[in-house]
């Protein structure tokens, strides 16, 4: 009797072992080829953005020909700078990254930390600082994390990148102890290591596709999060350069502007032309940047090394008014602080260009030693974007700069930035985020 109970109770163990592993089977998702044919939309012709005609005849603007409303936000001291801000609709507040943190900020309260905590290297550093996703429908956070472990952050090996979704926001502003990566949020696996990440949102993700030794890529991939792929498309032709090339060439910046929840505006590196991706299989070619002979060009690269005088693209952010490009050029002058250091928050630029939608027309701003919009708005700091978010673009700035540089007109037009320059309560060592739409 004991000898038969004993072989019931194994070959239920093993009915139940099996039981698990074909449920398991049954749930594990297995990617699918790609499910779209890829559309590049041309319905509408591709806009000149002449860079190399504007530079010839450089024009100063005025911020009021951008944008109507400017507002000031205390964003965090010189430890943790801001390289991503969302704006959450209807609420006068901004979710600010100040990597790796997170923070609610909203003028006449104090900042608040977001209920979500990773060390630096547990971000995905290859996002250009655009590691979050803000879904308004939802108000649930999607974020671009390595993967990586103490044991692989040098190194990245056996590291998989995923994108973590986080609980709504009234529950990560008030949760009393923190959600880390760790955690048993809802995860979607990357998987092609080979790719870079382009961008995400709720709904899905695009890579920019290599092929085996290329060291540019010759289009992207976009995909569900469960990782099937939805639709490829081949934007360069032709024979491309190797890495070996490439290594020491700077990527160019992809963005959102979140007004359209998930479109996406890109460029692909060592590319003149400006994309939107519309929906998982439509493109659109919206502009075309042109830089004439000072134009960065694959073919007259030796050993990985630009020559004198090319200029390439660095940032790029839009509102409805105008495109605004900030330029590199080697051997150029470098826009720097107001005691001549290079800004160490962002990226270093030497010429600023703006695309005026309105006029058709580019424009490059005069260099001098403050470089930007002419703030008429208020009369403080001239103005230049280091970000966006839907219609907002914003520029960081110590309050130790805006303090020695702002000049005291008198005007009542000033009087929201002089309340928060003679603030006792704002350090120097903060920095402030300028709004404007």
């Amino acid at each position: 009797m004991k000898k038969h109970l004993f072989t019931i109770s194994i070959l239920s163990v093993l009915l139940l072992a099996t039981g698990c592993k074909q449920t398991e089977e049954k749930v594990r998702h297995i990617p699918t080829a790609p499910q779209m044919k890829a559309r590049i939309d041309r319905s509408e012709p591709v806009k000149t953005v002449d860079v190399e005609q504007a530079a010839e005849n450089p024009v100063p603007l005025k911020l009021s020909q951008i944008a109507s409303k400017i507002e000031y936000y205390t964003v965090g001291d010189a430890r943790f700078t801001v390289t991503q801000a969302i704006e959450l609709p209807d609420s006068g507040a901004f979710i600010t990254f100040n990597n790796p943190r997170i923070y609610y900020r909203k003028q006449g309260i104090p900042s608040k930390r977001y209920g979500f905590k990773a060390l630096a290297y547990k971000w995905n550093n290859e996002m250009n600082g655009q590691n979050m996703f803000y879904d308004k429908k939802t108000t649930r956070m999607y974020v671009a994390l390595s993967g990586k472990t103490q044991e692989t952050r040098k190194t990245g090996t056996d590291s998989i990148p995923f994108i973590g979704v986080l609980p709504p926001l009234d529950t990560m502003l008030t949760i009393k102890s923190y959600f880390f990566p760790e955690s048993p949020i809802e995860k979607y696996q990357l998987g092609r290591r080979g790719d870079r990440l382009l961008g995400f949102s709720s709904t899905g993700y695009t890579l920019c596709s290599y092929r085996e030794t290329a060291g540019e890529p010759d289009g992207i991939t976009t995909f569900n999060l469960q990782g099937d792929t939805l639709c490829k498309f081949r934007l360069k032709e032709g024979k491309l350069a190797p890495r070996t090339m490439t290594d020491s060439i700077p990527f160019f910046q992809t963005f959102y502007w979140n007004t359209g929840q998930d479109k996406m505006t890109f460029m692909i590196p060592y590319c003149d032309t400006v994309y939107q991706l519309r929906d998982p299989q439509t493109v659109t070619p919206l502009y075309a940047i042109r830089y004439g002979e000072q134009g960065l060009h694959l073919k007259e690269m030796k050993d990985a090394k630009i020559p004198e005088g090319k200029i390439w693209l660095k940032t790029f952010y839009e509102n409805p008014k105008g495109l605004f490009m900030g330029l590199y050029q080697k051997g150029g002058r470098k826009i720097v602080d107001w005691i001549g250091w290079e800004y160490t928050y962002k990226p270093t630029l030497t010429h600023q260009a703006v695309y005026l939608k309105e006029e058709g027309r580019t424009v490059m701003l005069p260099a001098g030693k403050n470089r930007g919009f002419i703030n008429d708005l208020d009369d403080g700091l001239p103005f230049w974007p280091d970000g966006q978010t839907d219609d907002c673009l914003y520029m960081l700035r110590t309050v130790t700069e805006m303090r020695e540089l702002v000049k005291r007109t008198g005007s009542p037009k000033q009087k929201k930035l002089l309340e928060l320059l003679d603030n006792p309560k704002v350090f120097e060592r903060d920095y402030v985020m300028i709004v404007v739409r």
